[in-house]
């Protein structure tokens, strides 16, 4: 096959933006009050999750979010919704006992269910919900439903050696989701303040903490912070910058090709492989195809760089498709990166850092089922209800030890990757 040349990416947002809907109106300063029950620090969906289930639950919340609603991991990920953690059972077991993992998978279960509901819901059809995950091998075809010959149906991709369908688990349109979720939180009573950063104290009697915002210098206090900052945690307290770090992912959006999905991917199923950095993808609304890829700690390609490895992974994958898409001259639109915040073990800490202060952070790779149900454990454990908050607490704090650790994080990546081509090469000679 001749070289597929990249096209320069058009837009330099990502494909949610640019189909999003309105973002919702926020508070201004003027609306804050001189006391709540909770203050938020991040305005992902952790954040807001908690935020909704406290206002609930009879508190008085307020969220503070640096930038805007989901501009982190929440609004511009794959748009991937099942069941599970980023940490496979087997680490989760031996990690935590296997009481504690039953519970944490329970509530991975939770949230899936939860996330479905709402998105499936009739005020929430702007987040385009559609069922179905169809998960990939390329390297460990036993216990799978589909075999080789039956992937044809879905996929036309000569690597992919076997798979099952997740039906329960389901794609959408994150950005609107978590616009919608900002809608229901203020109608709720929460306070939703954007644009500002917040410096927070411990009251020297402990009995609150001083919340400050911005050159404003704008006041007030709460009983109790939670800091739910995710990969772009510029605000995240010292404590819990040494637990995670900021990873990144990449994603491109191709030009419309309706015609050509019908033929390469002809499903409305998402699909993913099942490496530690392995694709994910699937059809848009308006017959794009959203291909993810990749895992790093150090590098920040250009928007192009992004492009181009998106074509080569798809040449690599469903050649047929590339050189379609080369004949065509159809390139790619938007290509864009994320930062995850990731713990060594890739669990969250979800609970107390310290007096007042608690975690509500490092969803990466599996977030948006398991931040929404991590925000109503803490906030039943904040309002003094019964909760699965000692599951989460079996969770140990590990370093992550800063630059040396984004290296050593690196390294694991590029690891796991050679594994992976290997176990591939072995099984079908790739």
């Amino acid at each position: 096959m001749q070289k597929i040349k990249t096209p320069r990416v058009k837009w330099y947002g990502t494909w949610y933006e640019a189909t999003g809907i309105t973002a919702p109106q926020t508070h201004d300063l003027g609306a804050i009050s001189a006391d709540y029950d909770v203050a938020i620090m991040g305005a992902g969906l952790a954040g807001l999750s908690a935020a909704l289930h406290l206002a609930e639950l009879g508190a008085k919340v307020i969220v503070i979010e640096s930038k805007e609603i989901a501009t982190g991991a929440s609004g511009r990920n794959g748009g991937f919704c099942s069941a599970g953690w980023a940490a496979p059972e087997s680490r989760l077991i031996n990690d935590v006992g296997p009481r504690h993992a039953q519970v944490l998978e329970a509530l991975a279960i939770e949230g899936r269910d939860a996330m479905r509901a709402r998105a499936f819901s009739p005020a929430y059809h702007a987040a385009m919900a559609k069922a179905g995950i169809l998960n990939l091998t390329l390297s460990a075809p036993e216990g799978h439903e589909l075999k080789a010959k039956d992937l044809s149906r879905f996929i036309k991709g000569p690597r992919y050696l076997a798979g099952h369908i997740d039906p329960v688990g389901f794609h959408f349109h994150p950005l609107n989701f978590m616009r919608l979720l900002a809608q229901d939180c203020m109608a709720a009573g929460v306070t939703l303040i954007e644009g500002h950063e917040a410096q927070c104290s411990l009251s020297p009697k402990a009995g609150y903490v001083n919340v400050t915002l911005g050159p404003t210098e704008h006041r007030f206090r709460a009983l109790n912070i939670i800091w739910a900052t995710g990969g772009y945690g510029d605000t995240k307290p010292p404590m819990l910058s040494r637990f995670l770090l900021p990873i990144r992912t990449f994603i491109s959006v191709t030009a419309p090709m309706s015609t050509l999905l019908d033929e390469h991917i002809p499903t409305h199923l998402a699909l993913g492989d099942d490496r530690r950095a392995g694709n994910y993808f699937r059809r848009l609304p308006d017959g794009r195809l959203l291909w993810g890829m990749g895992i790093s700690a150090v590098s920040k390609p250009s928007s192009e760089t992004i492009a181009r490895t998106a074509l080569a992974d798809i040449k690599a994958h469903l050649p047929d498709l590339a050189q379609a898409m080369q004949s065509q001259e159809i390139g790619f639109d938007f290509a864009w990166s994320g930062n995850m915040a990731y713990a060594r073990h890739f669990m969250p800490y979800v609970g107390a850092l310290g007096p007042r202060s608690f975690a509500l952070a490092g969803f990466g790779g599996h977030g948006m089922n398991t931040g929404f149900v991590a925000g109503r454990v803490l906030a039943q454990h904040l309002c003094g209800l019964q909760s699965e908050i000692a599951s989460f607490d079996a969770i140990k704090k590990a370093p992550v030890y800063g630059r040396l650790g984004l290296l050593a994080a690196e390294g694991h990546y590029h690891l796991r990757r050679i594994q992976d081509r290997l176990a591939e090469y072995r099984v079908g000679g790739f």
